[in-house]
């Protein structure tokens, strides 16, 4: 279940699919999915698991079944590094949605051939704007996005959730401070940074199907 808030006059769904919806401009926002990074290590002969490359492309076809969606954004780390045989997951997901459009902000991890991007329809850019107010970039801007909401990744947000019995739950999370939204890593194979609950700043956790505010 997604949960709506409104941020500078703006509508947004977080979703507990790990991505972003702006229903206003048919636009889902998608951060760090790393494709390619469990066939990165295998070739490096550290094991890593390969159901999570078809599960995480289910994932994000389902959200395209189930919303309206014209553009996908990601916003940087789409794929992990040096091109290995899970690009073809990615090839068979843009063939299936060949009229929505694919834009991709260039994250660190970015480092495919231009071409191949280009081959593959996907609009590769340093930064993108949905709307004046509303800015996507890889890294947060930080203190420049005076006046706009700067949406952000890189940053593979998660918090620590108190529980009963002095237990934890480390939970991905969507975060928001100072005009800066962070979004979680799609990518099954990311770790988490944990944030802290500091003045000022709403923490959106991800429980199983729900979004929750941490208050």
């Amino acid at each position: 279940m997604g949960k709506a808030i409104q941020l500078m006059g703006t509508r947004l769904t977080l979703l507990p699919e790990r991505a972003l919806l702006l229903p206003e401009y048919n636009t889902l926002v998608v951060a760090d999915w790393h494709l390619g990074k469990g066939a990165h290590f295998r070739k490096a002969g550290i094991f890593m698991p390969v159901l999570p490359v078809d599960k995480d492309r289910g994932r994000l076809q389902s959200l395209l079944d189930n919303h309206r969606v014209e553009t996908v954004i990601f916003l940087g780390d789409l794929f992990h590094s040096d091109l290995n045989s899970e690009w073809l997951v990615f090839e068979r997901f843009r063939a299936v949605n060949p009229s929505i459009r694919f834009i991709l902000t260039r994250g660190n991890h970015d480092i495919l051939p231009s071409d191949l991007l280009e081959k593959a329809t996907v609009d590769v850019v340093p930064s993108y704007s949905i709307a004046p107010h509303i800015h996507c970039t890889h890294h947060p801007e930080g203190n420049g996005c005076s006046g706009r909401l700067n949406i952000a990744g890189h940053v593979h947000p998660g918090c620590l959730i108190p529980a009963k019995g002095r237990q934890t739950y480390r939970l991905p999370c969507f975060y928001y401070r100072e005009q800066t939204l962070l979004l979680p890593a799609f990518g099954s194979l990311t770790g988490l940074h944990l944030v802290q609950p500091v003045r000022n700043a709403r923490i959106y956790p991800i429980a199983g199907d729900k979004v929750m505010e941490w208050v």
